[in-house]
């Protein structure tokens, strides 16, 4: 038998702070919970919370979307300490500070492929949620590492290299760093999933429901069929299997998610601080007999659990609550 469990991460040890939500929900709220956002800002809190927000309990880490997302990667401000924000680059986010975590599990060891993540009106999983900007990044940096050395770094600095998302997915890509039609990810099954670039704006999404929004910044989303995020194959649970030993055994490191859409050494090394050296994580040119691009769909180990670490950052389009706004989650498994 099969599961999707959505959890509150933090723990030390990367296990979940509260391992299912049962039925609660997210929340974001302003400075305080059960404050409200204003209108066009994001989120400075993050609780679980019943269906209209009004009865709230746990906190979750809090991940903010900042503008300016060239360096060192798509800004946020991280709240994982209550009342000790610091500003970052989603690749120094340690995959533990994830806003939500998301876990498959089964009876038997499998592998799972063909990840993705929808924010959706909780009708209709095709259609935008209602009233609410998203933005989403998966982040995987487990233990504090880097690729080219697990562990260590405690995951603070800007520099620590995630293996995830580069940007936020729901924000325009930057077109130097991006390039001409480069703002997108394949998966190992060959569906490829696409994000507004600069030269977009103001048009990141392109779901013709969101053309009734009438508000400034509304095409800039994930939701609907516009933008869908896709997460990692198999990362094993806490990830285990997205480490750089793990995941290729004998064939060298498994390469960033984002090799895939930043695919200029020298652009990575800038934005990564990091001379790893990582190239075009697009070509299927093979080193070692593994593609490069083959190097950036996850992890390939069985296993009985799967996790994922994903950031959330929400800012409302007008006054109210809004509760025509969901998650959902859909993968294969073998």
């Amino acid at each position: 038998m099969a599961d999707i469990r959505f959890r509150i991460l933090g723990e030390t040890d990367g296990d979940a702070g509260v391992d299912t939500l049962s039925g609660s929900g997210l929340a974001f709220y302003g400075a305080t919970a059960g404050s409200s956002v204003a209108v066009g800002a994001y989120q400075e809190t993050s609780y679980v919370a019943n269906g209209d927000g009004s009865i709230f309990k746990d906190a979750t880490n809090n991940i903010k979307f900042q503008t300016a997302s060239q360096y060192p990667s798509g800004r946020c401000v991280l709240d994982a300490v209550p009342g000790s924000p610091y500003e970052t680059g989603l690749s120094g986010v340690r995959s533990m500070y994830g806003t939500v975590g998301i876990m498959f599990g089964h009876t038997s060891t499998v592998n799972v492929q063909n990840c993705q993540l929808r924010i959706y009106d909780r009708s209709n999983i095709n259609y935008p949620a209602s009233g609410v900007n998203t933005k989403v990044a998966e982040i995987v940096n487990y233990d504090g590492g880097t690729p080219t050395a697990q562990g260590t770094d405690d995951g603070l600095s800007s520099n620590a290299i995630g293996s995830g998302d580069l940007w936020w997915w729901g924000e325009p890509w930057p077109d130097d760093l991006c390039g001409a039609g480069e703002n997108f990810y394949t998966n190992s099954v060959g569906s490829t999933f696409y994000n507004g670039r600069a030269a977009d704006s103001p048009r990141i999404n392109g779901d013709s429901r969101l053309d009734t929004a009438g508000v400034p910044g509304s095409y800039s989303t994930v939701g609907g069929t516009g933008i869908v995020v896709p997460l990692l194959d198999s990362p094993g649970s806490g990830q285990k299997y997205l480490l750089a030993t793990e995941a290729i055994s004998g064939t060298g490191m498994v390469w960033p998610k984002w090799t895939q859409y930043c695919r200029d050494t020298v652009d990575q090394n800038a934005i990564s601080g990091s001379t790893a050296g990582f190239g075009d994580g697009s070509d299927a040119t093979k080193v070692a007999g593994v593609a490069n691009i083959d190097r950036t769909y996850g992890g390939t180990g069985v296993d009985l659990h799967h996790s994922w670490s994903v950031a959330i950052s929400a800012s409302p389009n007008a006054a109210g609550a809004k509760e025509s706004y969901g998650l959902y989650v859909s993968l294969e498994y073998y």
